[in-house]
């Protein structure tokens, strides 16, 4: 957005709210809100060249949803704000989506575009990689970029019609993976339920190092839990060609109602991005049910103790 520095934000905005359409009389019906929305103080009345880049987005963003638009292009845009400022500005794009506004999004934040979008384009250097899901496009995300390390990349579909992407040089796989309840392999689970996530690895070359991984992923594909055996400390080392191993990771389901993914990563670090021996997304769905709590909102169980005491 075109921000004269030598102007101040008040200035600025009825300016260019002008070249963009806005009649006059229905800015300064919303500048005061819009003076309140990006919270920069006094700094509204002073010149732009003395704001910050983080100030220039607030005043930036502010204009451009003062009033409702047909369509939303936010290009990177909230990269540059704090934590605070992009949760409401996140809370307004959400509003509007609810009301009827189109949204094109660019970013490079795969959290943003999971919870924003429900359709996503993958682009490199102008040429079209993907165009579907945003949780199928993310997962192919990271698999091109493990599959810079020559490693094999694969996508297809399993039978309930979900892209489904692997990759991985093979040296070591995952032979089974499954959720089991009190030793009885399950798809559904009750909320906090104590559960193992069991996952059989064999290897198929000498490994150095082996990690195993899993992301829990709500419906949307935005990431829940994730963990691996790094992070615990409890990496393997030299193993041999034809060793198999079994990983329980028990833990309890403390989560919200509805339906869940679990991707697996086998790789020698932290990352999967890095030496993977193996990434599947979609490795594993399942579902969440309460029947046995106090109904709650939200993606996670968090079980209250509550006091009331009446003061005088």
């Amino acid at each position: 957005m075109g921000f004269n520095s030598d102007m101040t934000a008040r200035e600025n905005v009825r300016h260019v709210a002008g070249l963009m359409g806005i009649s006059a009389v229905e800015i300064e019906a919303v500048l005061p809100e819009l003076e309140a929305f990006a919270e920069i103080g006094a700094y509204f009345d002073q010149p732009m060249r003395h704001y910050s880049s983080g100030m220039h987005m607030r005043v930036a963003f502010a204009l451009a949803t003062a009033i409702r638009p047909d369509i939303l292009i936010v290009d990177e845009a909230l990269s540059v704000g704090d934590a605070y400022f992009q949760h409401k500005s996140f809370e307004r794009i959400r509003q509007f989506r609810e009301q009827g506004t189109t949204l094109l999004f660019v970013s490079h934040d795969k959290s943003a575009v999971l919870a924003l979008c429900d359709r996503c384009i993958l682009l490199d250097q102008g040429r079209l990689l993907m165009d579907g899901p945003p949780s199928a496009v993310m997962d192919y995300y990271n698999a091109l970029i493990a599959e810079k390390e020559s490693e094999t990349l694969v996508q297809h579909y399993n039978d309930k019609g979900q892209a489904v992407t692997r990759s991985g040089t093979g040296e070591a796989t995952l032979e089974l993976l499954e959720l089991l309840v009190s030793g009885v392999s399950v798809e559904t689970i009750e909320v906090g339920e104590s559960v193992i996530l069991r996952g059989i690895v064999q290897c198929h070359a000498p490994i150095p190092k082996l990690v195993m991984g899993y992301m829990i992923k709500d419906r949307l594909g935005q990431a829940v839990f994730g963990i691996n055996t790094h992070l615990t400390g409890q990496v393997q080392e030299h193993l041999l060609e034809g060793e198999r191993l079994r990983y329980d990771f028990a833990f309890p389901a403390n989560l919200g109602p509805g339906s869940y993914s679990i991707s697996i990563s086998l790789s020698s670090t932290q990352t999967h991005l890095q030496n993977n021996y193996e990434w599947r997304d979609l490795a594993l769905v399942f579902t969440v049910v309460n029947t046995r709590h106090h109904q709650f909102a939200g993606c996670a169980w968090i079980e209250p103790g509550i006091t009331i005491r009446k003061l005088s």
